[in-house]
């Protein structure tokens, strides 16, 4: 489960500086996406920068520009992850606000949202918390938490006319957070005789139950 850390950001996971020009964020980019690719089919030992700046097709040198180590690698193209990640959630909410059938069909699109922008990156995120040691030192990965209950405490606010809560603040935080490590759980260690959808449907019925 996705938990937040008080552990300072460490500063050989930052980057040496931020691309400016278009060619340098192509670079960057390149970089990012590769590394991705390799921690999630090699693992965290798997990468390093030397095979990194091959899969991404730069020299060695303008990968160092950029980054000082392969932690920092790491840690870039894991916040990114977990930015578009919070993205697609809240993209996700926006829309299921917009549906006729509320709030089932609201709940349904909103945990199927949530299902298939984890599952785009199951293997990845399940090697970042198994074996990237400093993944809770992340800022993104640390304050996700806290985003998602941003984004569930919005939608609560925006769907006031159809949801009634005795105390919608907490209600909503307890929500969300239960949700979140059931959808967690279900893309990264669901047990083989539960399908994805069976737990789905099981888990919006509980939802639409509650409220």
């Amino acid at each position: 489960m996705l938990r937040p850390s008080r552990q300072p950001y460490p500063h050989d996971l930052a980057p040496k500086k931020h691309p400016a020009q278009p060619r340098a964020k192509a670079t960057v980019r390149a970089v990012l996406d590769a590394t991705a690719r390799i921690l999630a089919r090699d693992g965290y030992d798997g990468v390093t920068t030397n095979h990194v700046a091959e899969a991404a097709g730069v020299s060695i040198g303008s990968l160092y520009e950029y980054f000082p180590n392969k932690q920092s690698i790491i840690a870039a193209a894991l916040a990114r992850e977990l930015r578009q990640i919070a993205d697609e959630v809240k993209g996700s909410m926006r829309t299921a606000l917009a549906l006729p059938d509320q709030p089932r069909g609201g709940i349904d699109h909103w945990m199927r949202g949530m299902m298939a922008s984890l599952d785009r990156r199951s293997r990845l995120l399940r090697v970042a918390m198994r074996e990237v040691p400093f993944f809770w030192d992340i800022p993104e990965a640390r304050n996700l938490s806290e985003t998602l209950q941003h984004i569930a405490q919005e939608g609560r606010r925006k769907s006031e006319r159809v949801l009634h809560f005795d105390d919608p603040e907490a209600d909503t935080y307890l929500l969300m957070t239960m949700c979140w490590a059931a959808i967690l759980q279900t893309v990264l260690y669901r047990p083989a005789h539960l399908s994805r959808e069976r737990l789905t449907r099981t888990l919006v019925d509980m939802v639409t139950k509650l409220l």
